[in-house]
């Protein structure tokens, strides 16, 4: 009776460490995907901010030539919609920041060096969504000061 108990604690236990490894080369699977497709993660990004620096600019040009429009004794931006555009020019370039040093490290000459720099984006993948979700929030932010213009 005690070798029956013995050898199903043995199944057991060997079934839950090849639930593990099956686990571990899951996690490390999608690791490595996601190590090779960080330059194109890359990609998007500088895309990205390219479209969200242009959208920022022209909207506080939009802002500024409905204000001149609008013959007022000194008219300029309100508090609101200076903070607004300081608020997304700041997170644009923080985020920019991060991704053009990634992309320095991923243009690396070196092969070890760039294998190591694509690492570095997978791991630092929730770094890169919480600085993408703070862009939108800012951009929303300017285009609740827009919309308050227009009113």
């Amino acid at each position: 009776m005690a070798e029956v108990l013995g050898v199903v604690a043995s199944g057991i236990a060997v079934a839950q460490a090849a639930q593990t490894v099956g686990q571990a080369v899951l996690s490390l699977t999608q690791l490595w995907k996601e190590i090779k497709d960080a330059p194109d993660t890359i990609q998007t990004l500088l895309d990205e901010l390219g479209a969200t620096g242009e959208l920022v600019t022209a909207i506080e040009s939009e802002l500024e030539s409905s204000l001149s429009s609008v013959p007022r004794d000194g008219a300029s931006l309100t508090p609101f919609q200076c903070l607004a555009i300081q608020r997304c020019r700041e997170i644009h370039k923080t985020l920019g920041d991060l991704v053009n040093d990634l992309t320095a490290e991923i243009a690396s000459s070196r092969k070890r060096k760039r294998l190591v720099a694509k690492a570095k984006v997978a791991l630092k993948k929730e770094t890169l969504e919480t600085y993408e979700k703070r862009l939108q929030k800012a951009l929303f932010f300017l285009n609740s000061a827009l919309q308050l213009n227009l009113a």
